[in-house]
């Protein structure tokens, strides 16, 4: 359990009438943190129906923290660091059924809420569909700062040069909530 949080930053979405799927990753890949105290709260501003959704593969924040997509739809795996160890995502949509993949459906003011190593994608919204969203980042005690492959976030001035691998995850930007 950790006794603080912290805000890390906020995203909004907006996808309006018909638009091609978000392709699987782990926001994880694309943040310079690691811990266990992570937390991703997706707030819906309309009703989404579960067809159009974000989709999660089921206990994969667990396991391997894999390089992060290019969102090349012609290549969703395509890896966006093209150096360091982290392997390459697994292809979900070539073969769903090996993959315990879950979604549901929203209503406005529902908040979804995931760990950041966890493997997910937004579902294509059909056309008239809208799918407008609030993301918002915490972090708790066990937040340490991790050195990625290449550029990642948060994009806070100074942040990357003040903080080394293992460090404690904190900084003036970051706004203590507890």
């Amino acid at each position: 359990n950790s006794q603080h949080a912290w805000f890390m930053y906020e995203q909004v979405f907006l996808k309006r009438g018909e638009s091609r799927r978000t392709c699987w990753h782990q926001d994880s890949s694309y943040l310079a943190v690691n811990g266990q105290h992570l937390i991703v709260f997706w707030i819906c501003f309309a009703g989404v129906p579960e067809r159009e959704t974000l989709e999660f593969v089921r206990g994969s924040h667990t396991g391997p923290l894999y390089n992060g997509s290019t969102f090349n739809m012609k290549d969703p795996t395509e890896p966006l660091y093209k150096t360091g160890d982290l392997p390459r995502l697994p292809h979900v949509d070539a073969d769903p059924d090996s993959f315990d993949i879950i979604r549901f459906g929203v209503e406005p003011g529902d908040v979804v809420a995931f760990h950041p190593q966890m493997l997910h994608g937004g579902a294509s919204t059909a056309a008239g569909g809208e799918r407008e969203t609030l993301s918002v980042r915490l972090f708790g005690d066990d937040a340490v700062y991790a050195a990625r492959p290449g550029p990642c976030g948060p994009r806070v001035a100074g942040l990357h040069d003040a903080l080394k691998t293992g460090d404690p995850f904190r900084f003036d930007a970051f706004i203590a909530l507890t």
